[in-house]
């Protein structure tokens, strides 16, 4: 089995949450399980802006990404973050190699333009979308028992580097890397409905609802909308759980406890 897991939030912030996480992702391991880590750092690009009193703006859930900013991202995600859940790995002594798309140009990137916004079309400056996957230096890494940690940015044909939204860059590795399943690590417990509370399954026809009623809002706007994009490519297990909750990654694939909410 293979499985990509995508984590963000203060999951990434609180290292005490980390170690809990890492813990259970080498647990699987030992299981058979070959595991994939992307990850986001959208709490750290936001406290190194605004040391560097460089001002962010985000429009439907994406941080727009001038050149400025771009440096910053560039920094934090495939520098500090990227090397901070690298260290956890080797605490376990655990090996984990660090990388980005555009090592291997594994993950190629074009600007992203929402197609929802026709006529004026909002400039997102460098943020992207995945236009082309190579899973040759991932598949060589975890044939060598290597966890990939992959930060969520990619390259353009002419070396530009992107910002790419930490969910949508976890889905399309797991396609491209041909996962049986992707989970996201999330600081809150899964999608909520109306009345927040937990809806354990949802489908595409029923996500487009949620968005249109205004439900589905801000961050986990661009999350349902990469759940759908491997829906498409023919991904089929896709979970939406709470990274704080004791032990969730083996409650859901070891005891197959329904945690979250399942995409389908």
């Amino acid at each position: 089995m293979r499985l990509v897991v995508k984590v963000g939030g203060s999951l990434l912030t609180d290292p005490g949450l980390l170690h809990k996480i890492v813990a259970q992702l080498v647990h699987l391991r030992g299981r058979g399980i070959q595991i994939i880590v992307v990850h986001g750092g959208g709490k750290q690009i936001k406290y190194y802006l605004e040391q560097l009193r460089i001002s962010t703006q985000f429009h439907k859930g994406l941080r727009v990404t001038d050149t400025d900013t771009m440096q910053v991202v560039q920094m934090v995600l495939a520098g500090l973050v990227n090397k901070n859940i690298v260290g956890a790995f080797s605490n376990m002594n655990c090996r984990a190699v660090g990388m980005c798309g555009a090592d291997g140009r594994s993950f190629l990137a074009q600007k992203y333009w929402d197609p929802q916004e026709v006529n004026e079309p909002f400039d997102y400056g460098q943020v992207g979308e995945i236009s082309q996957g190579d899973p040759a230096l991932i598949n060589l890494l975890l044939k060598h028992d290597y966890f990939p940690v992959i930060a969520c940015m990619g390259i353009g044909v002419d070396g530009t580097y992107y910002n790419i939204n930490g969910d949508e860059m976890a889905a399309a590795v797991a396609v491209a890397c041909h996962a049986d399943q992707l989970i996201f690590l999330t600081d809150v417990p899964g999608i909520f409905d109306a009345r927040k509370r937990v809806i354990p399954n949802l489908n595409s026809h029923e996500l487009e609802q949620l968005r249109s009623q205004g439900i589905i809002s801000e961050g986990m706007f661009p999350k349902t909308r990469a759940c759908e994009q491997a829906l498409r490519e023919g991904l089929t297990q896709i979970h939406i759980i709470g990274g704080q909750e004791q032990n969730c990654l083996l409650r859901v694939l070891v005891e197959n406890e329904k945690l979250g909410t399942a995409v389908h």
